[in-house]
């Protein structure tokens, strides 16, 4: 089966099996969907224990004034969560043949979703207070989408090691 590494931020994501990803930004690039929809990396069944869905994003820094940044962040889940769920519910004909095999069942809608943010070289001293901010830039949608307050969240690279986001064989 045909894995897919992607290099973003400094990192090699991967290598994930090509039915587990959804490259939604290169996607939504290529078919030329236009300014204004912001979207993450990607987004990954993530078969490791229970399943789940992952919206990745990753920055290679945070900026000291960190509120835009986080506004940024959180349109490119919500936009990126909202057209996945769209073209699985048949809204986006264009975009169903791109879905990954295993991303497109309206099954894969009940499975728990998870918000990641990854800052690879982020300190492991700040991981807690950057997901805090994190968490409370998603909260609204976090309701609305009935989003565990666990599953939002920031890692650095040592951290999405051990969540098998980089080096996995997913």
């Amino acid at each position: 089966m045909d894995r897919v590494n992607i290099v973003e931020s400094g990192v090699t994501f991967g290598a994930f099996k090509q039915d587990n990803v959804f490259l939604i930004e290169k996607v939504l690039t290529d078919l030329d969907y236009g300014d204004g929809i912001n979207k993450v990396e990607f987004i990954l069944k993530h078969k490791t224990g229970t399943s789940s869905v992952i919206f990745l994003e990753a920055k290679s820094s945070i900026p000291k004034e960190s509120d835009g940044f986080f506004e940024e962040i959180r349109r490119k889940m919500i936009h990126s969560l909202t057209l996945w769920v769209s073209t699985i519910c048949g809204r986006h004909s264009s975009l169903k043949n791109s879905l990954a095999k295993n991303l497109k069942s309206k099954e894969d809608l009940l499975l728990p979703i998870k918000l990641i943010l990854v800052i690879p070289k982020l300190p492991d001293e700040l991981l807690e207070q950057i997901s805090q901010k994190f968490k409370k830039s998603l909260e609204i949608e976090r309701k609305i989408w009935d989003i565990n307050y666990s599953h939002i969240m920031v890692l650095n690279e040592s951290r999405a090691r051990k969540y098998k986001l980089i080096g996995a064989n997913i």
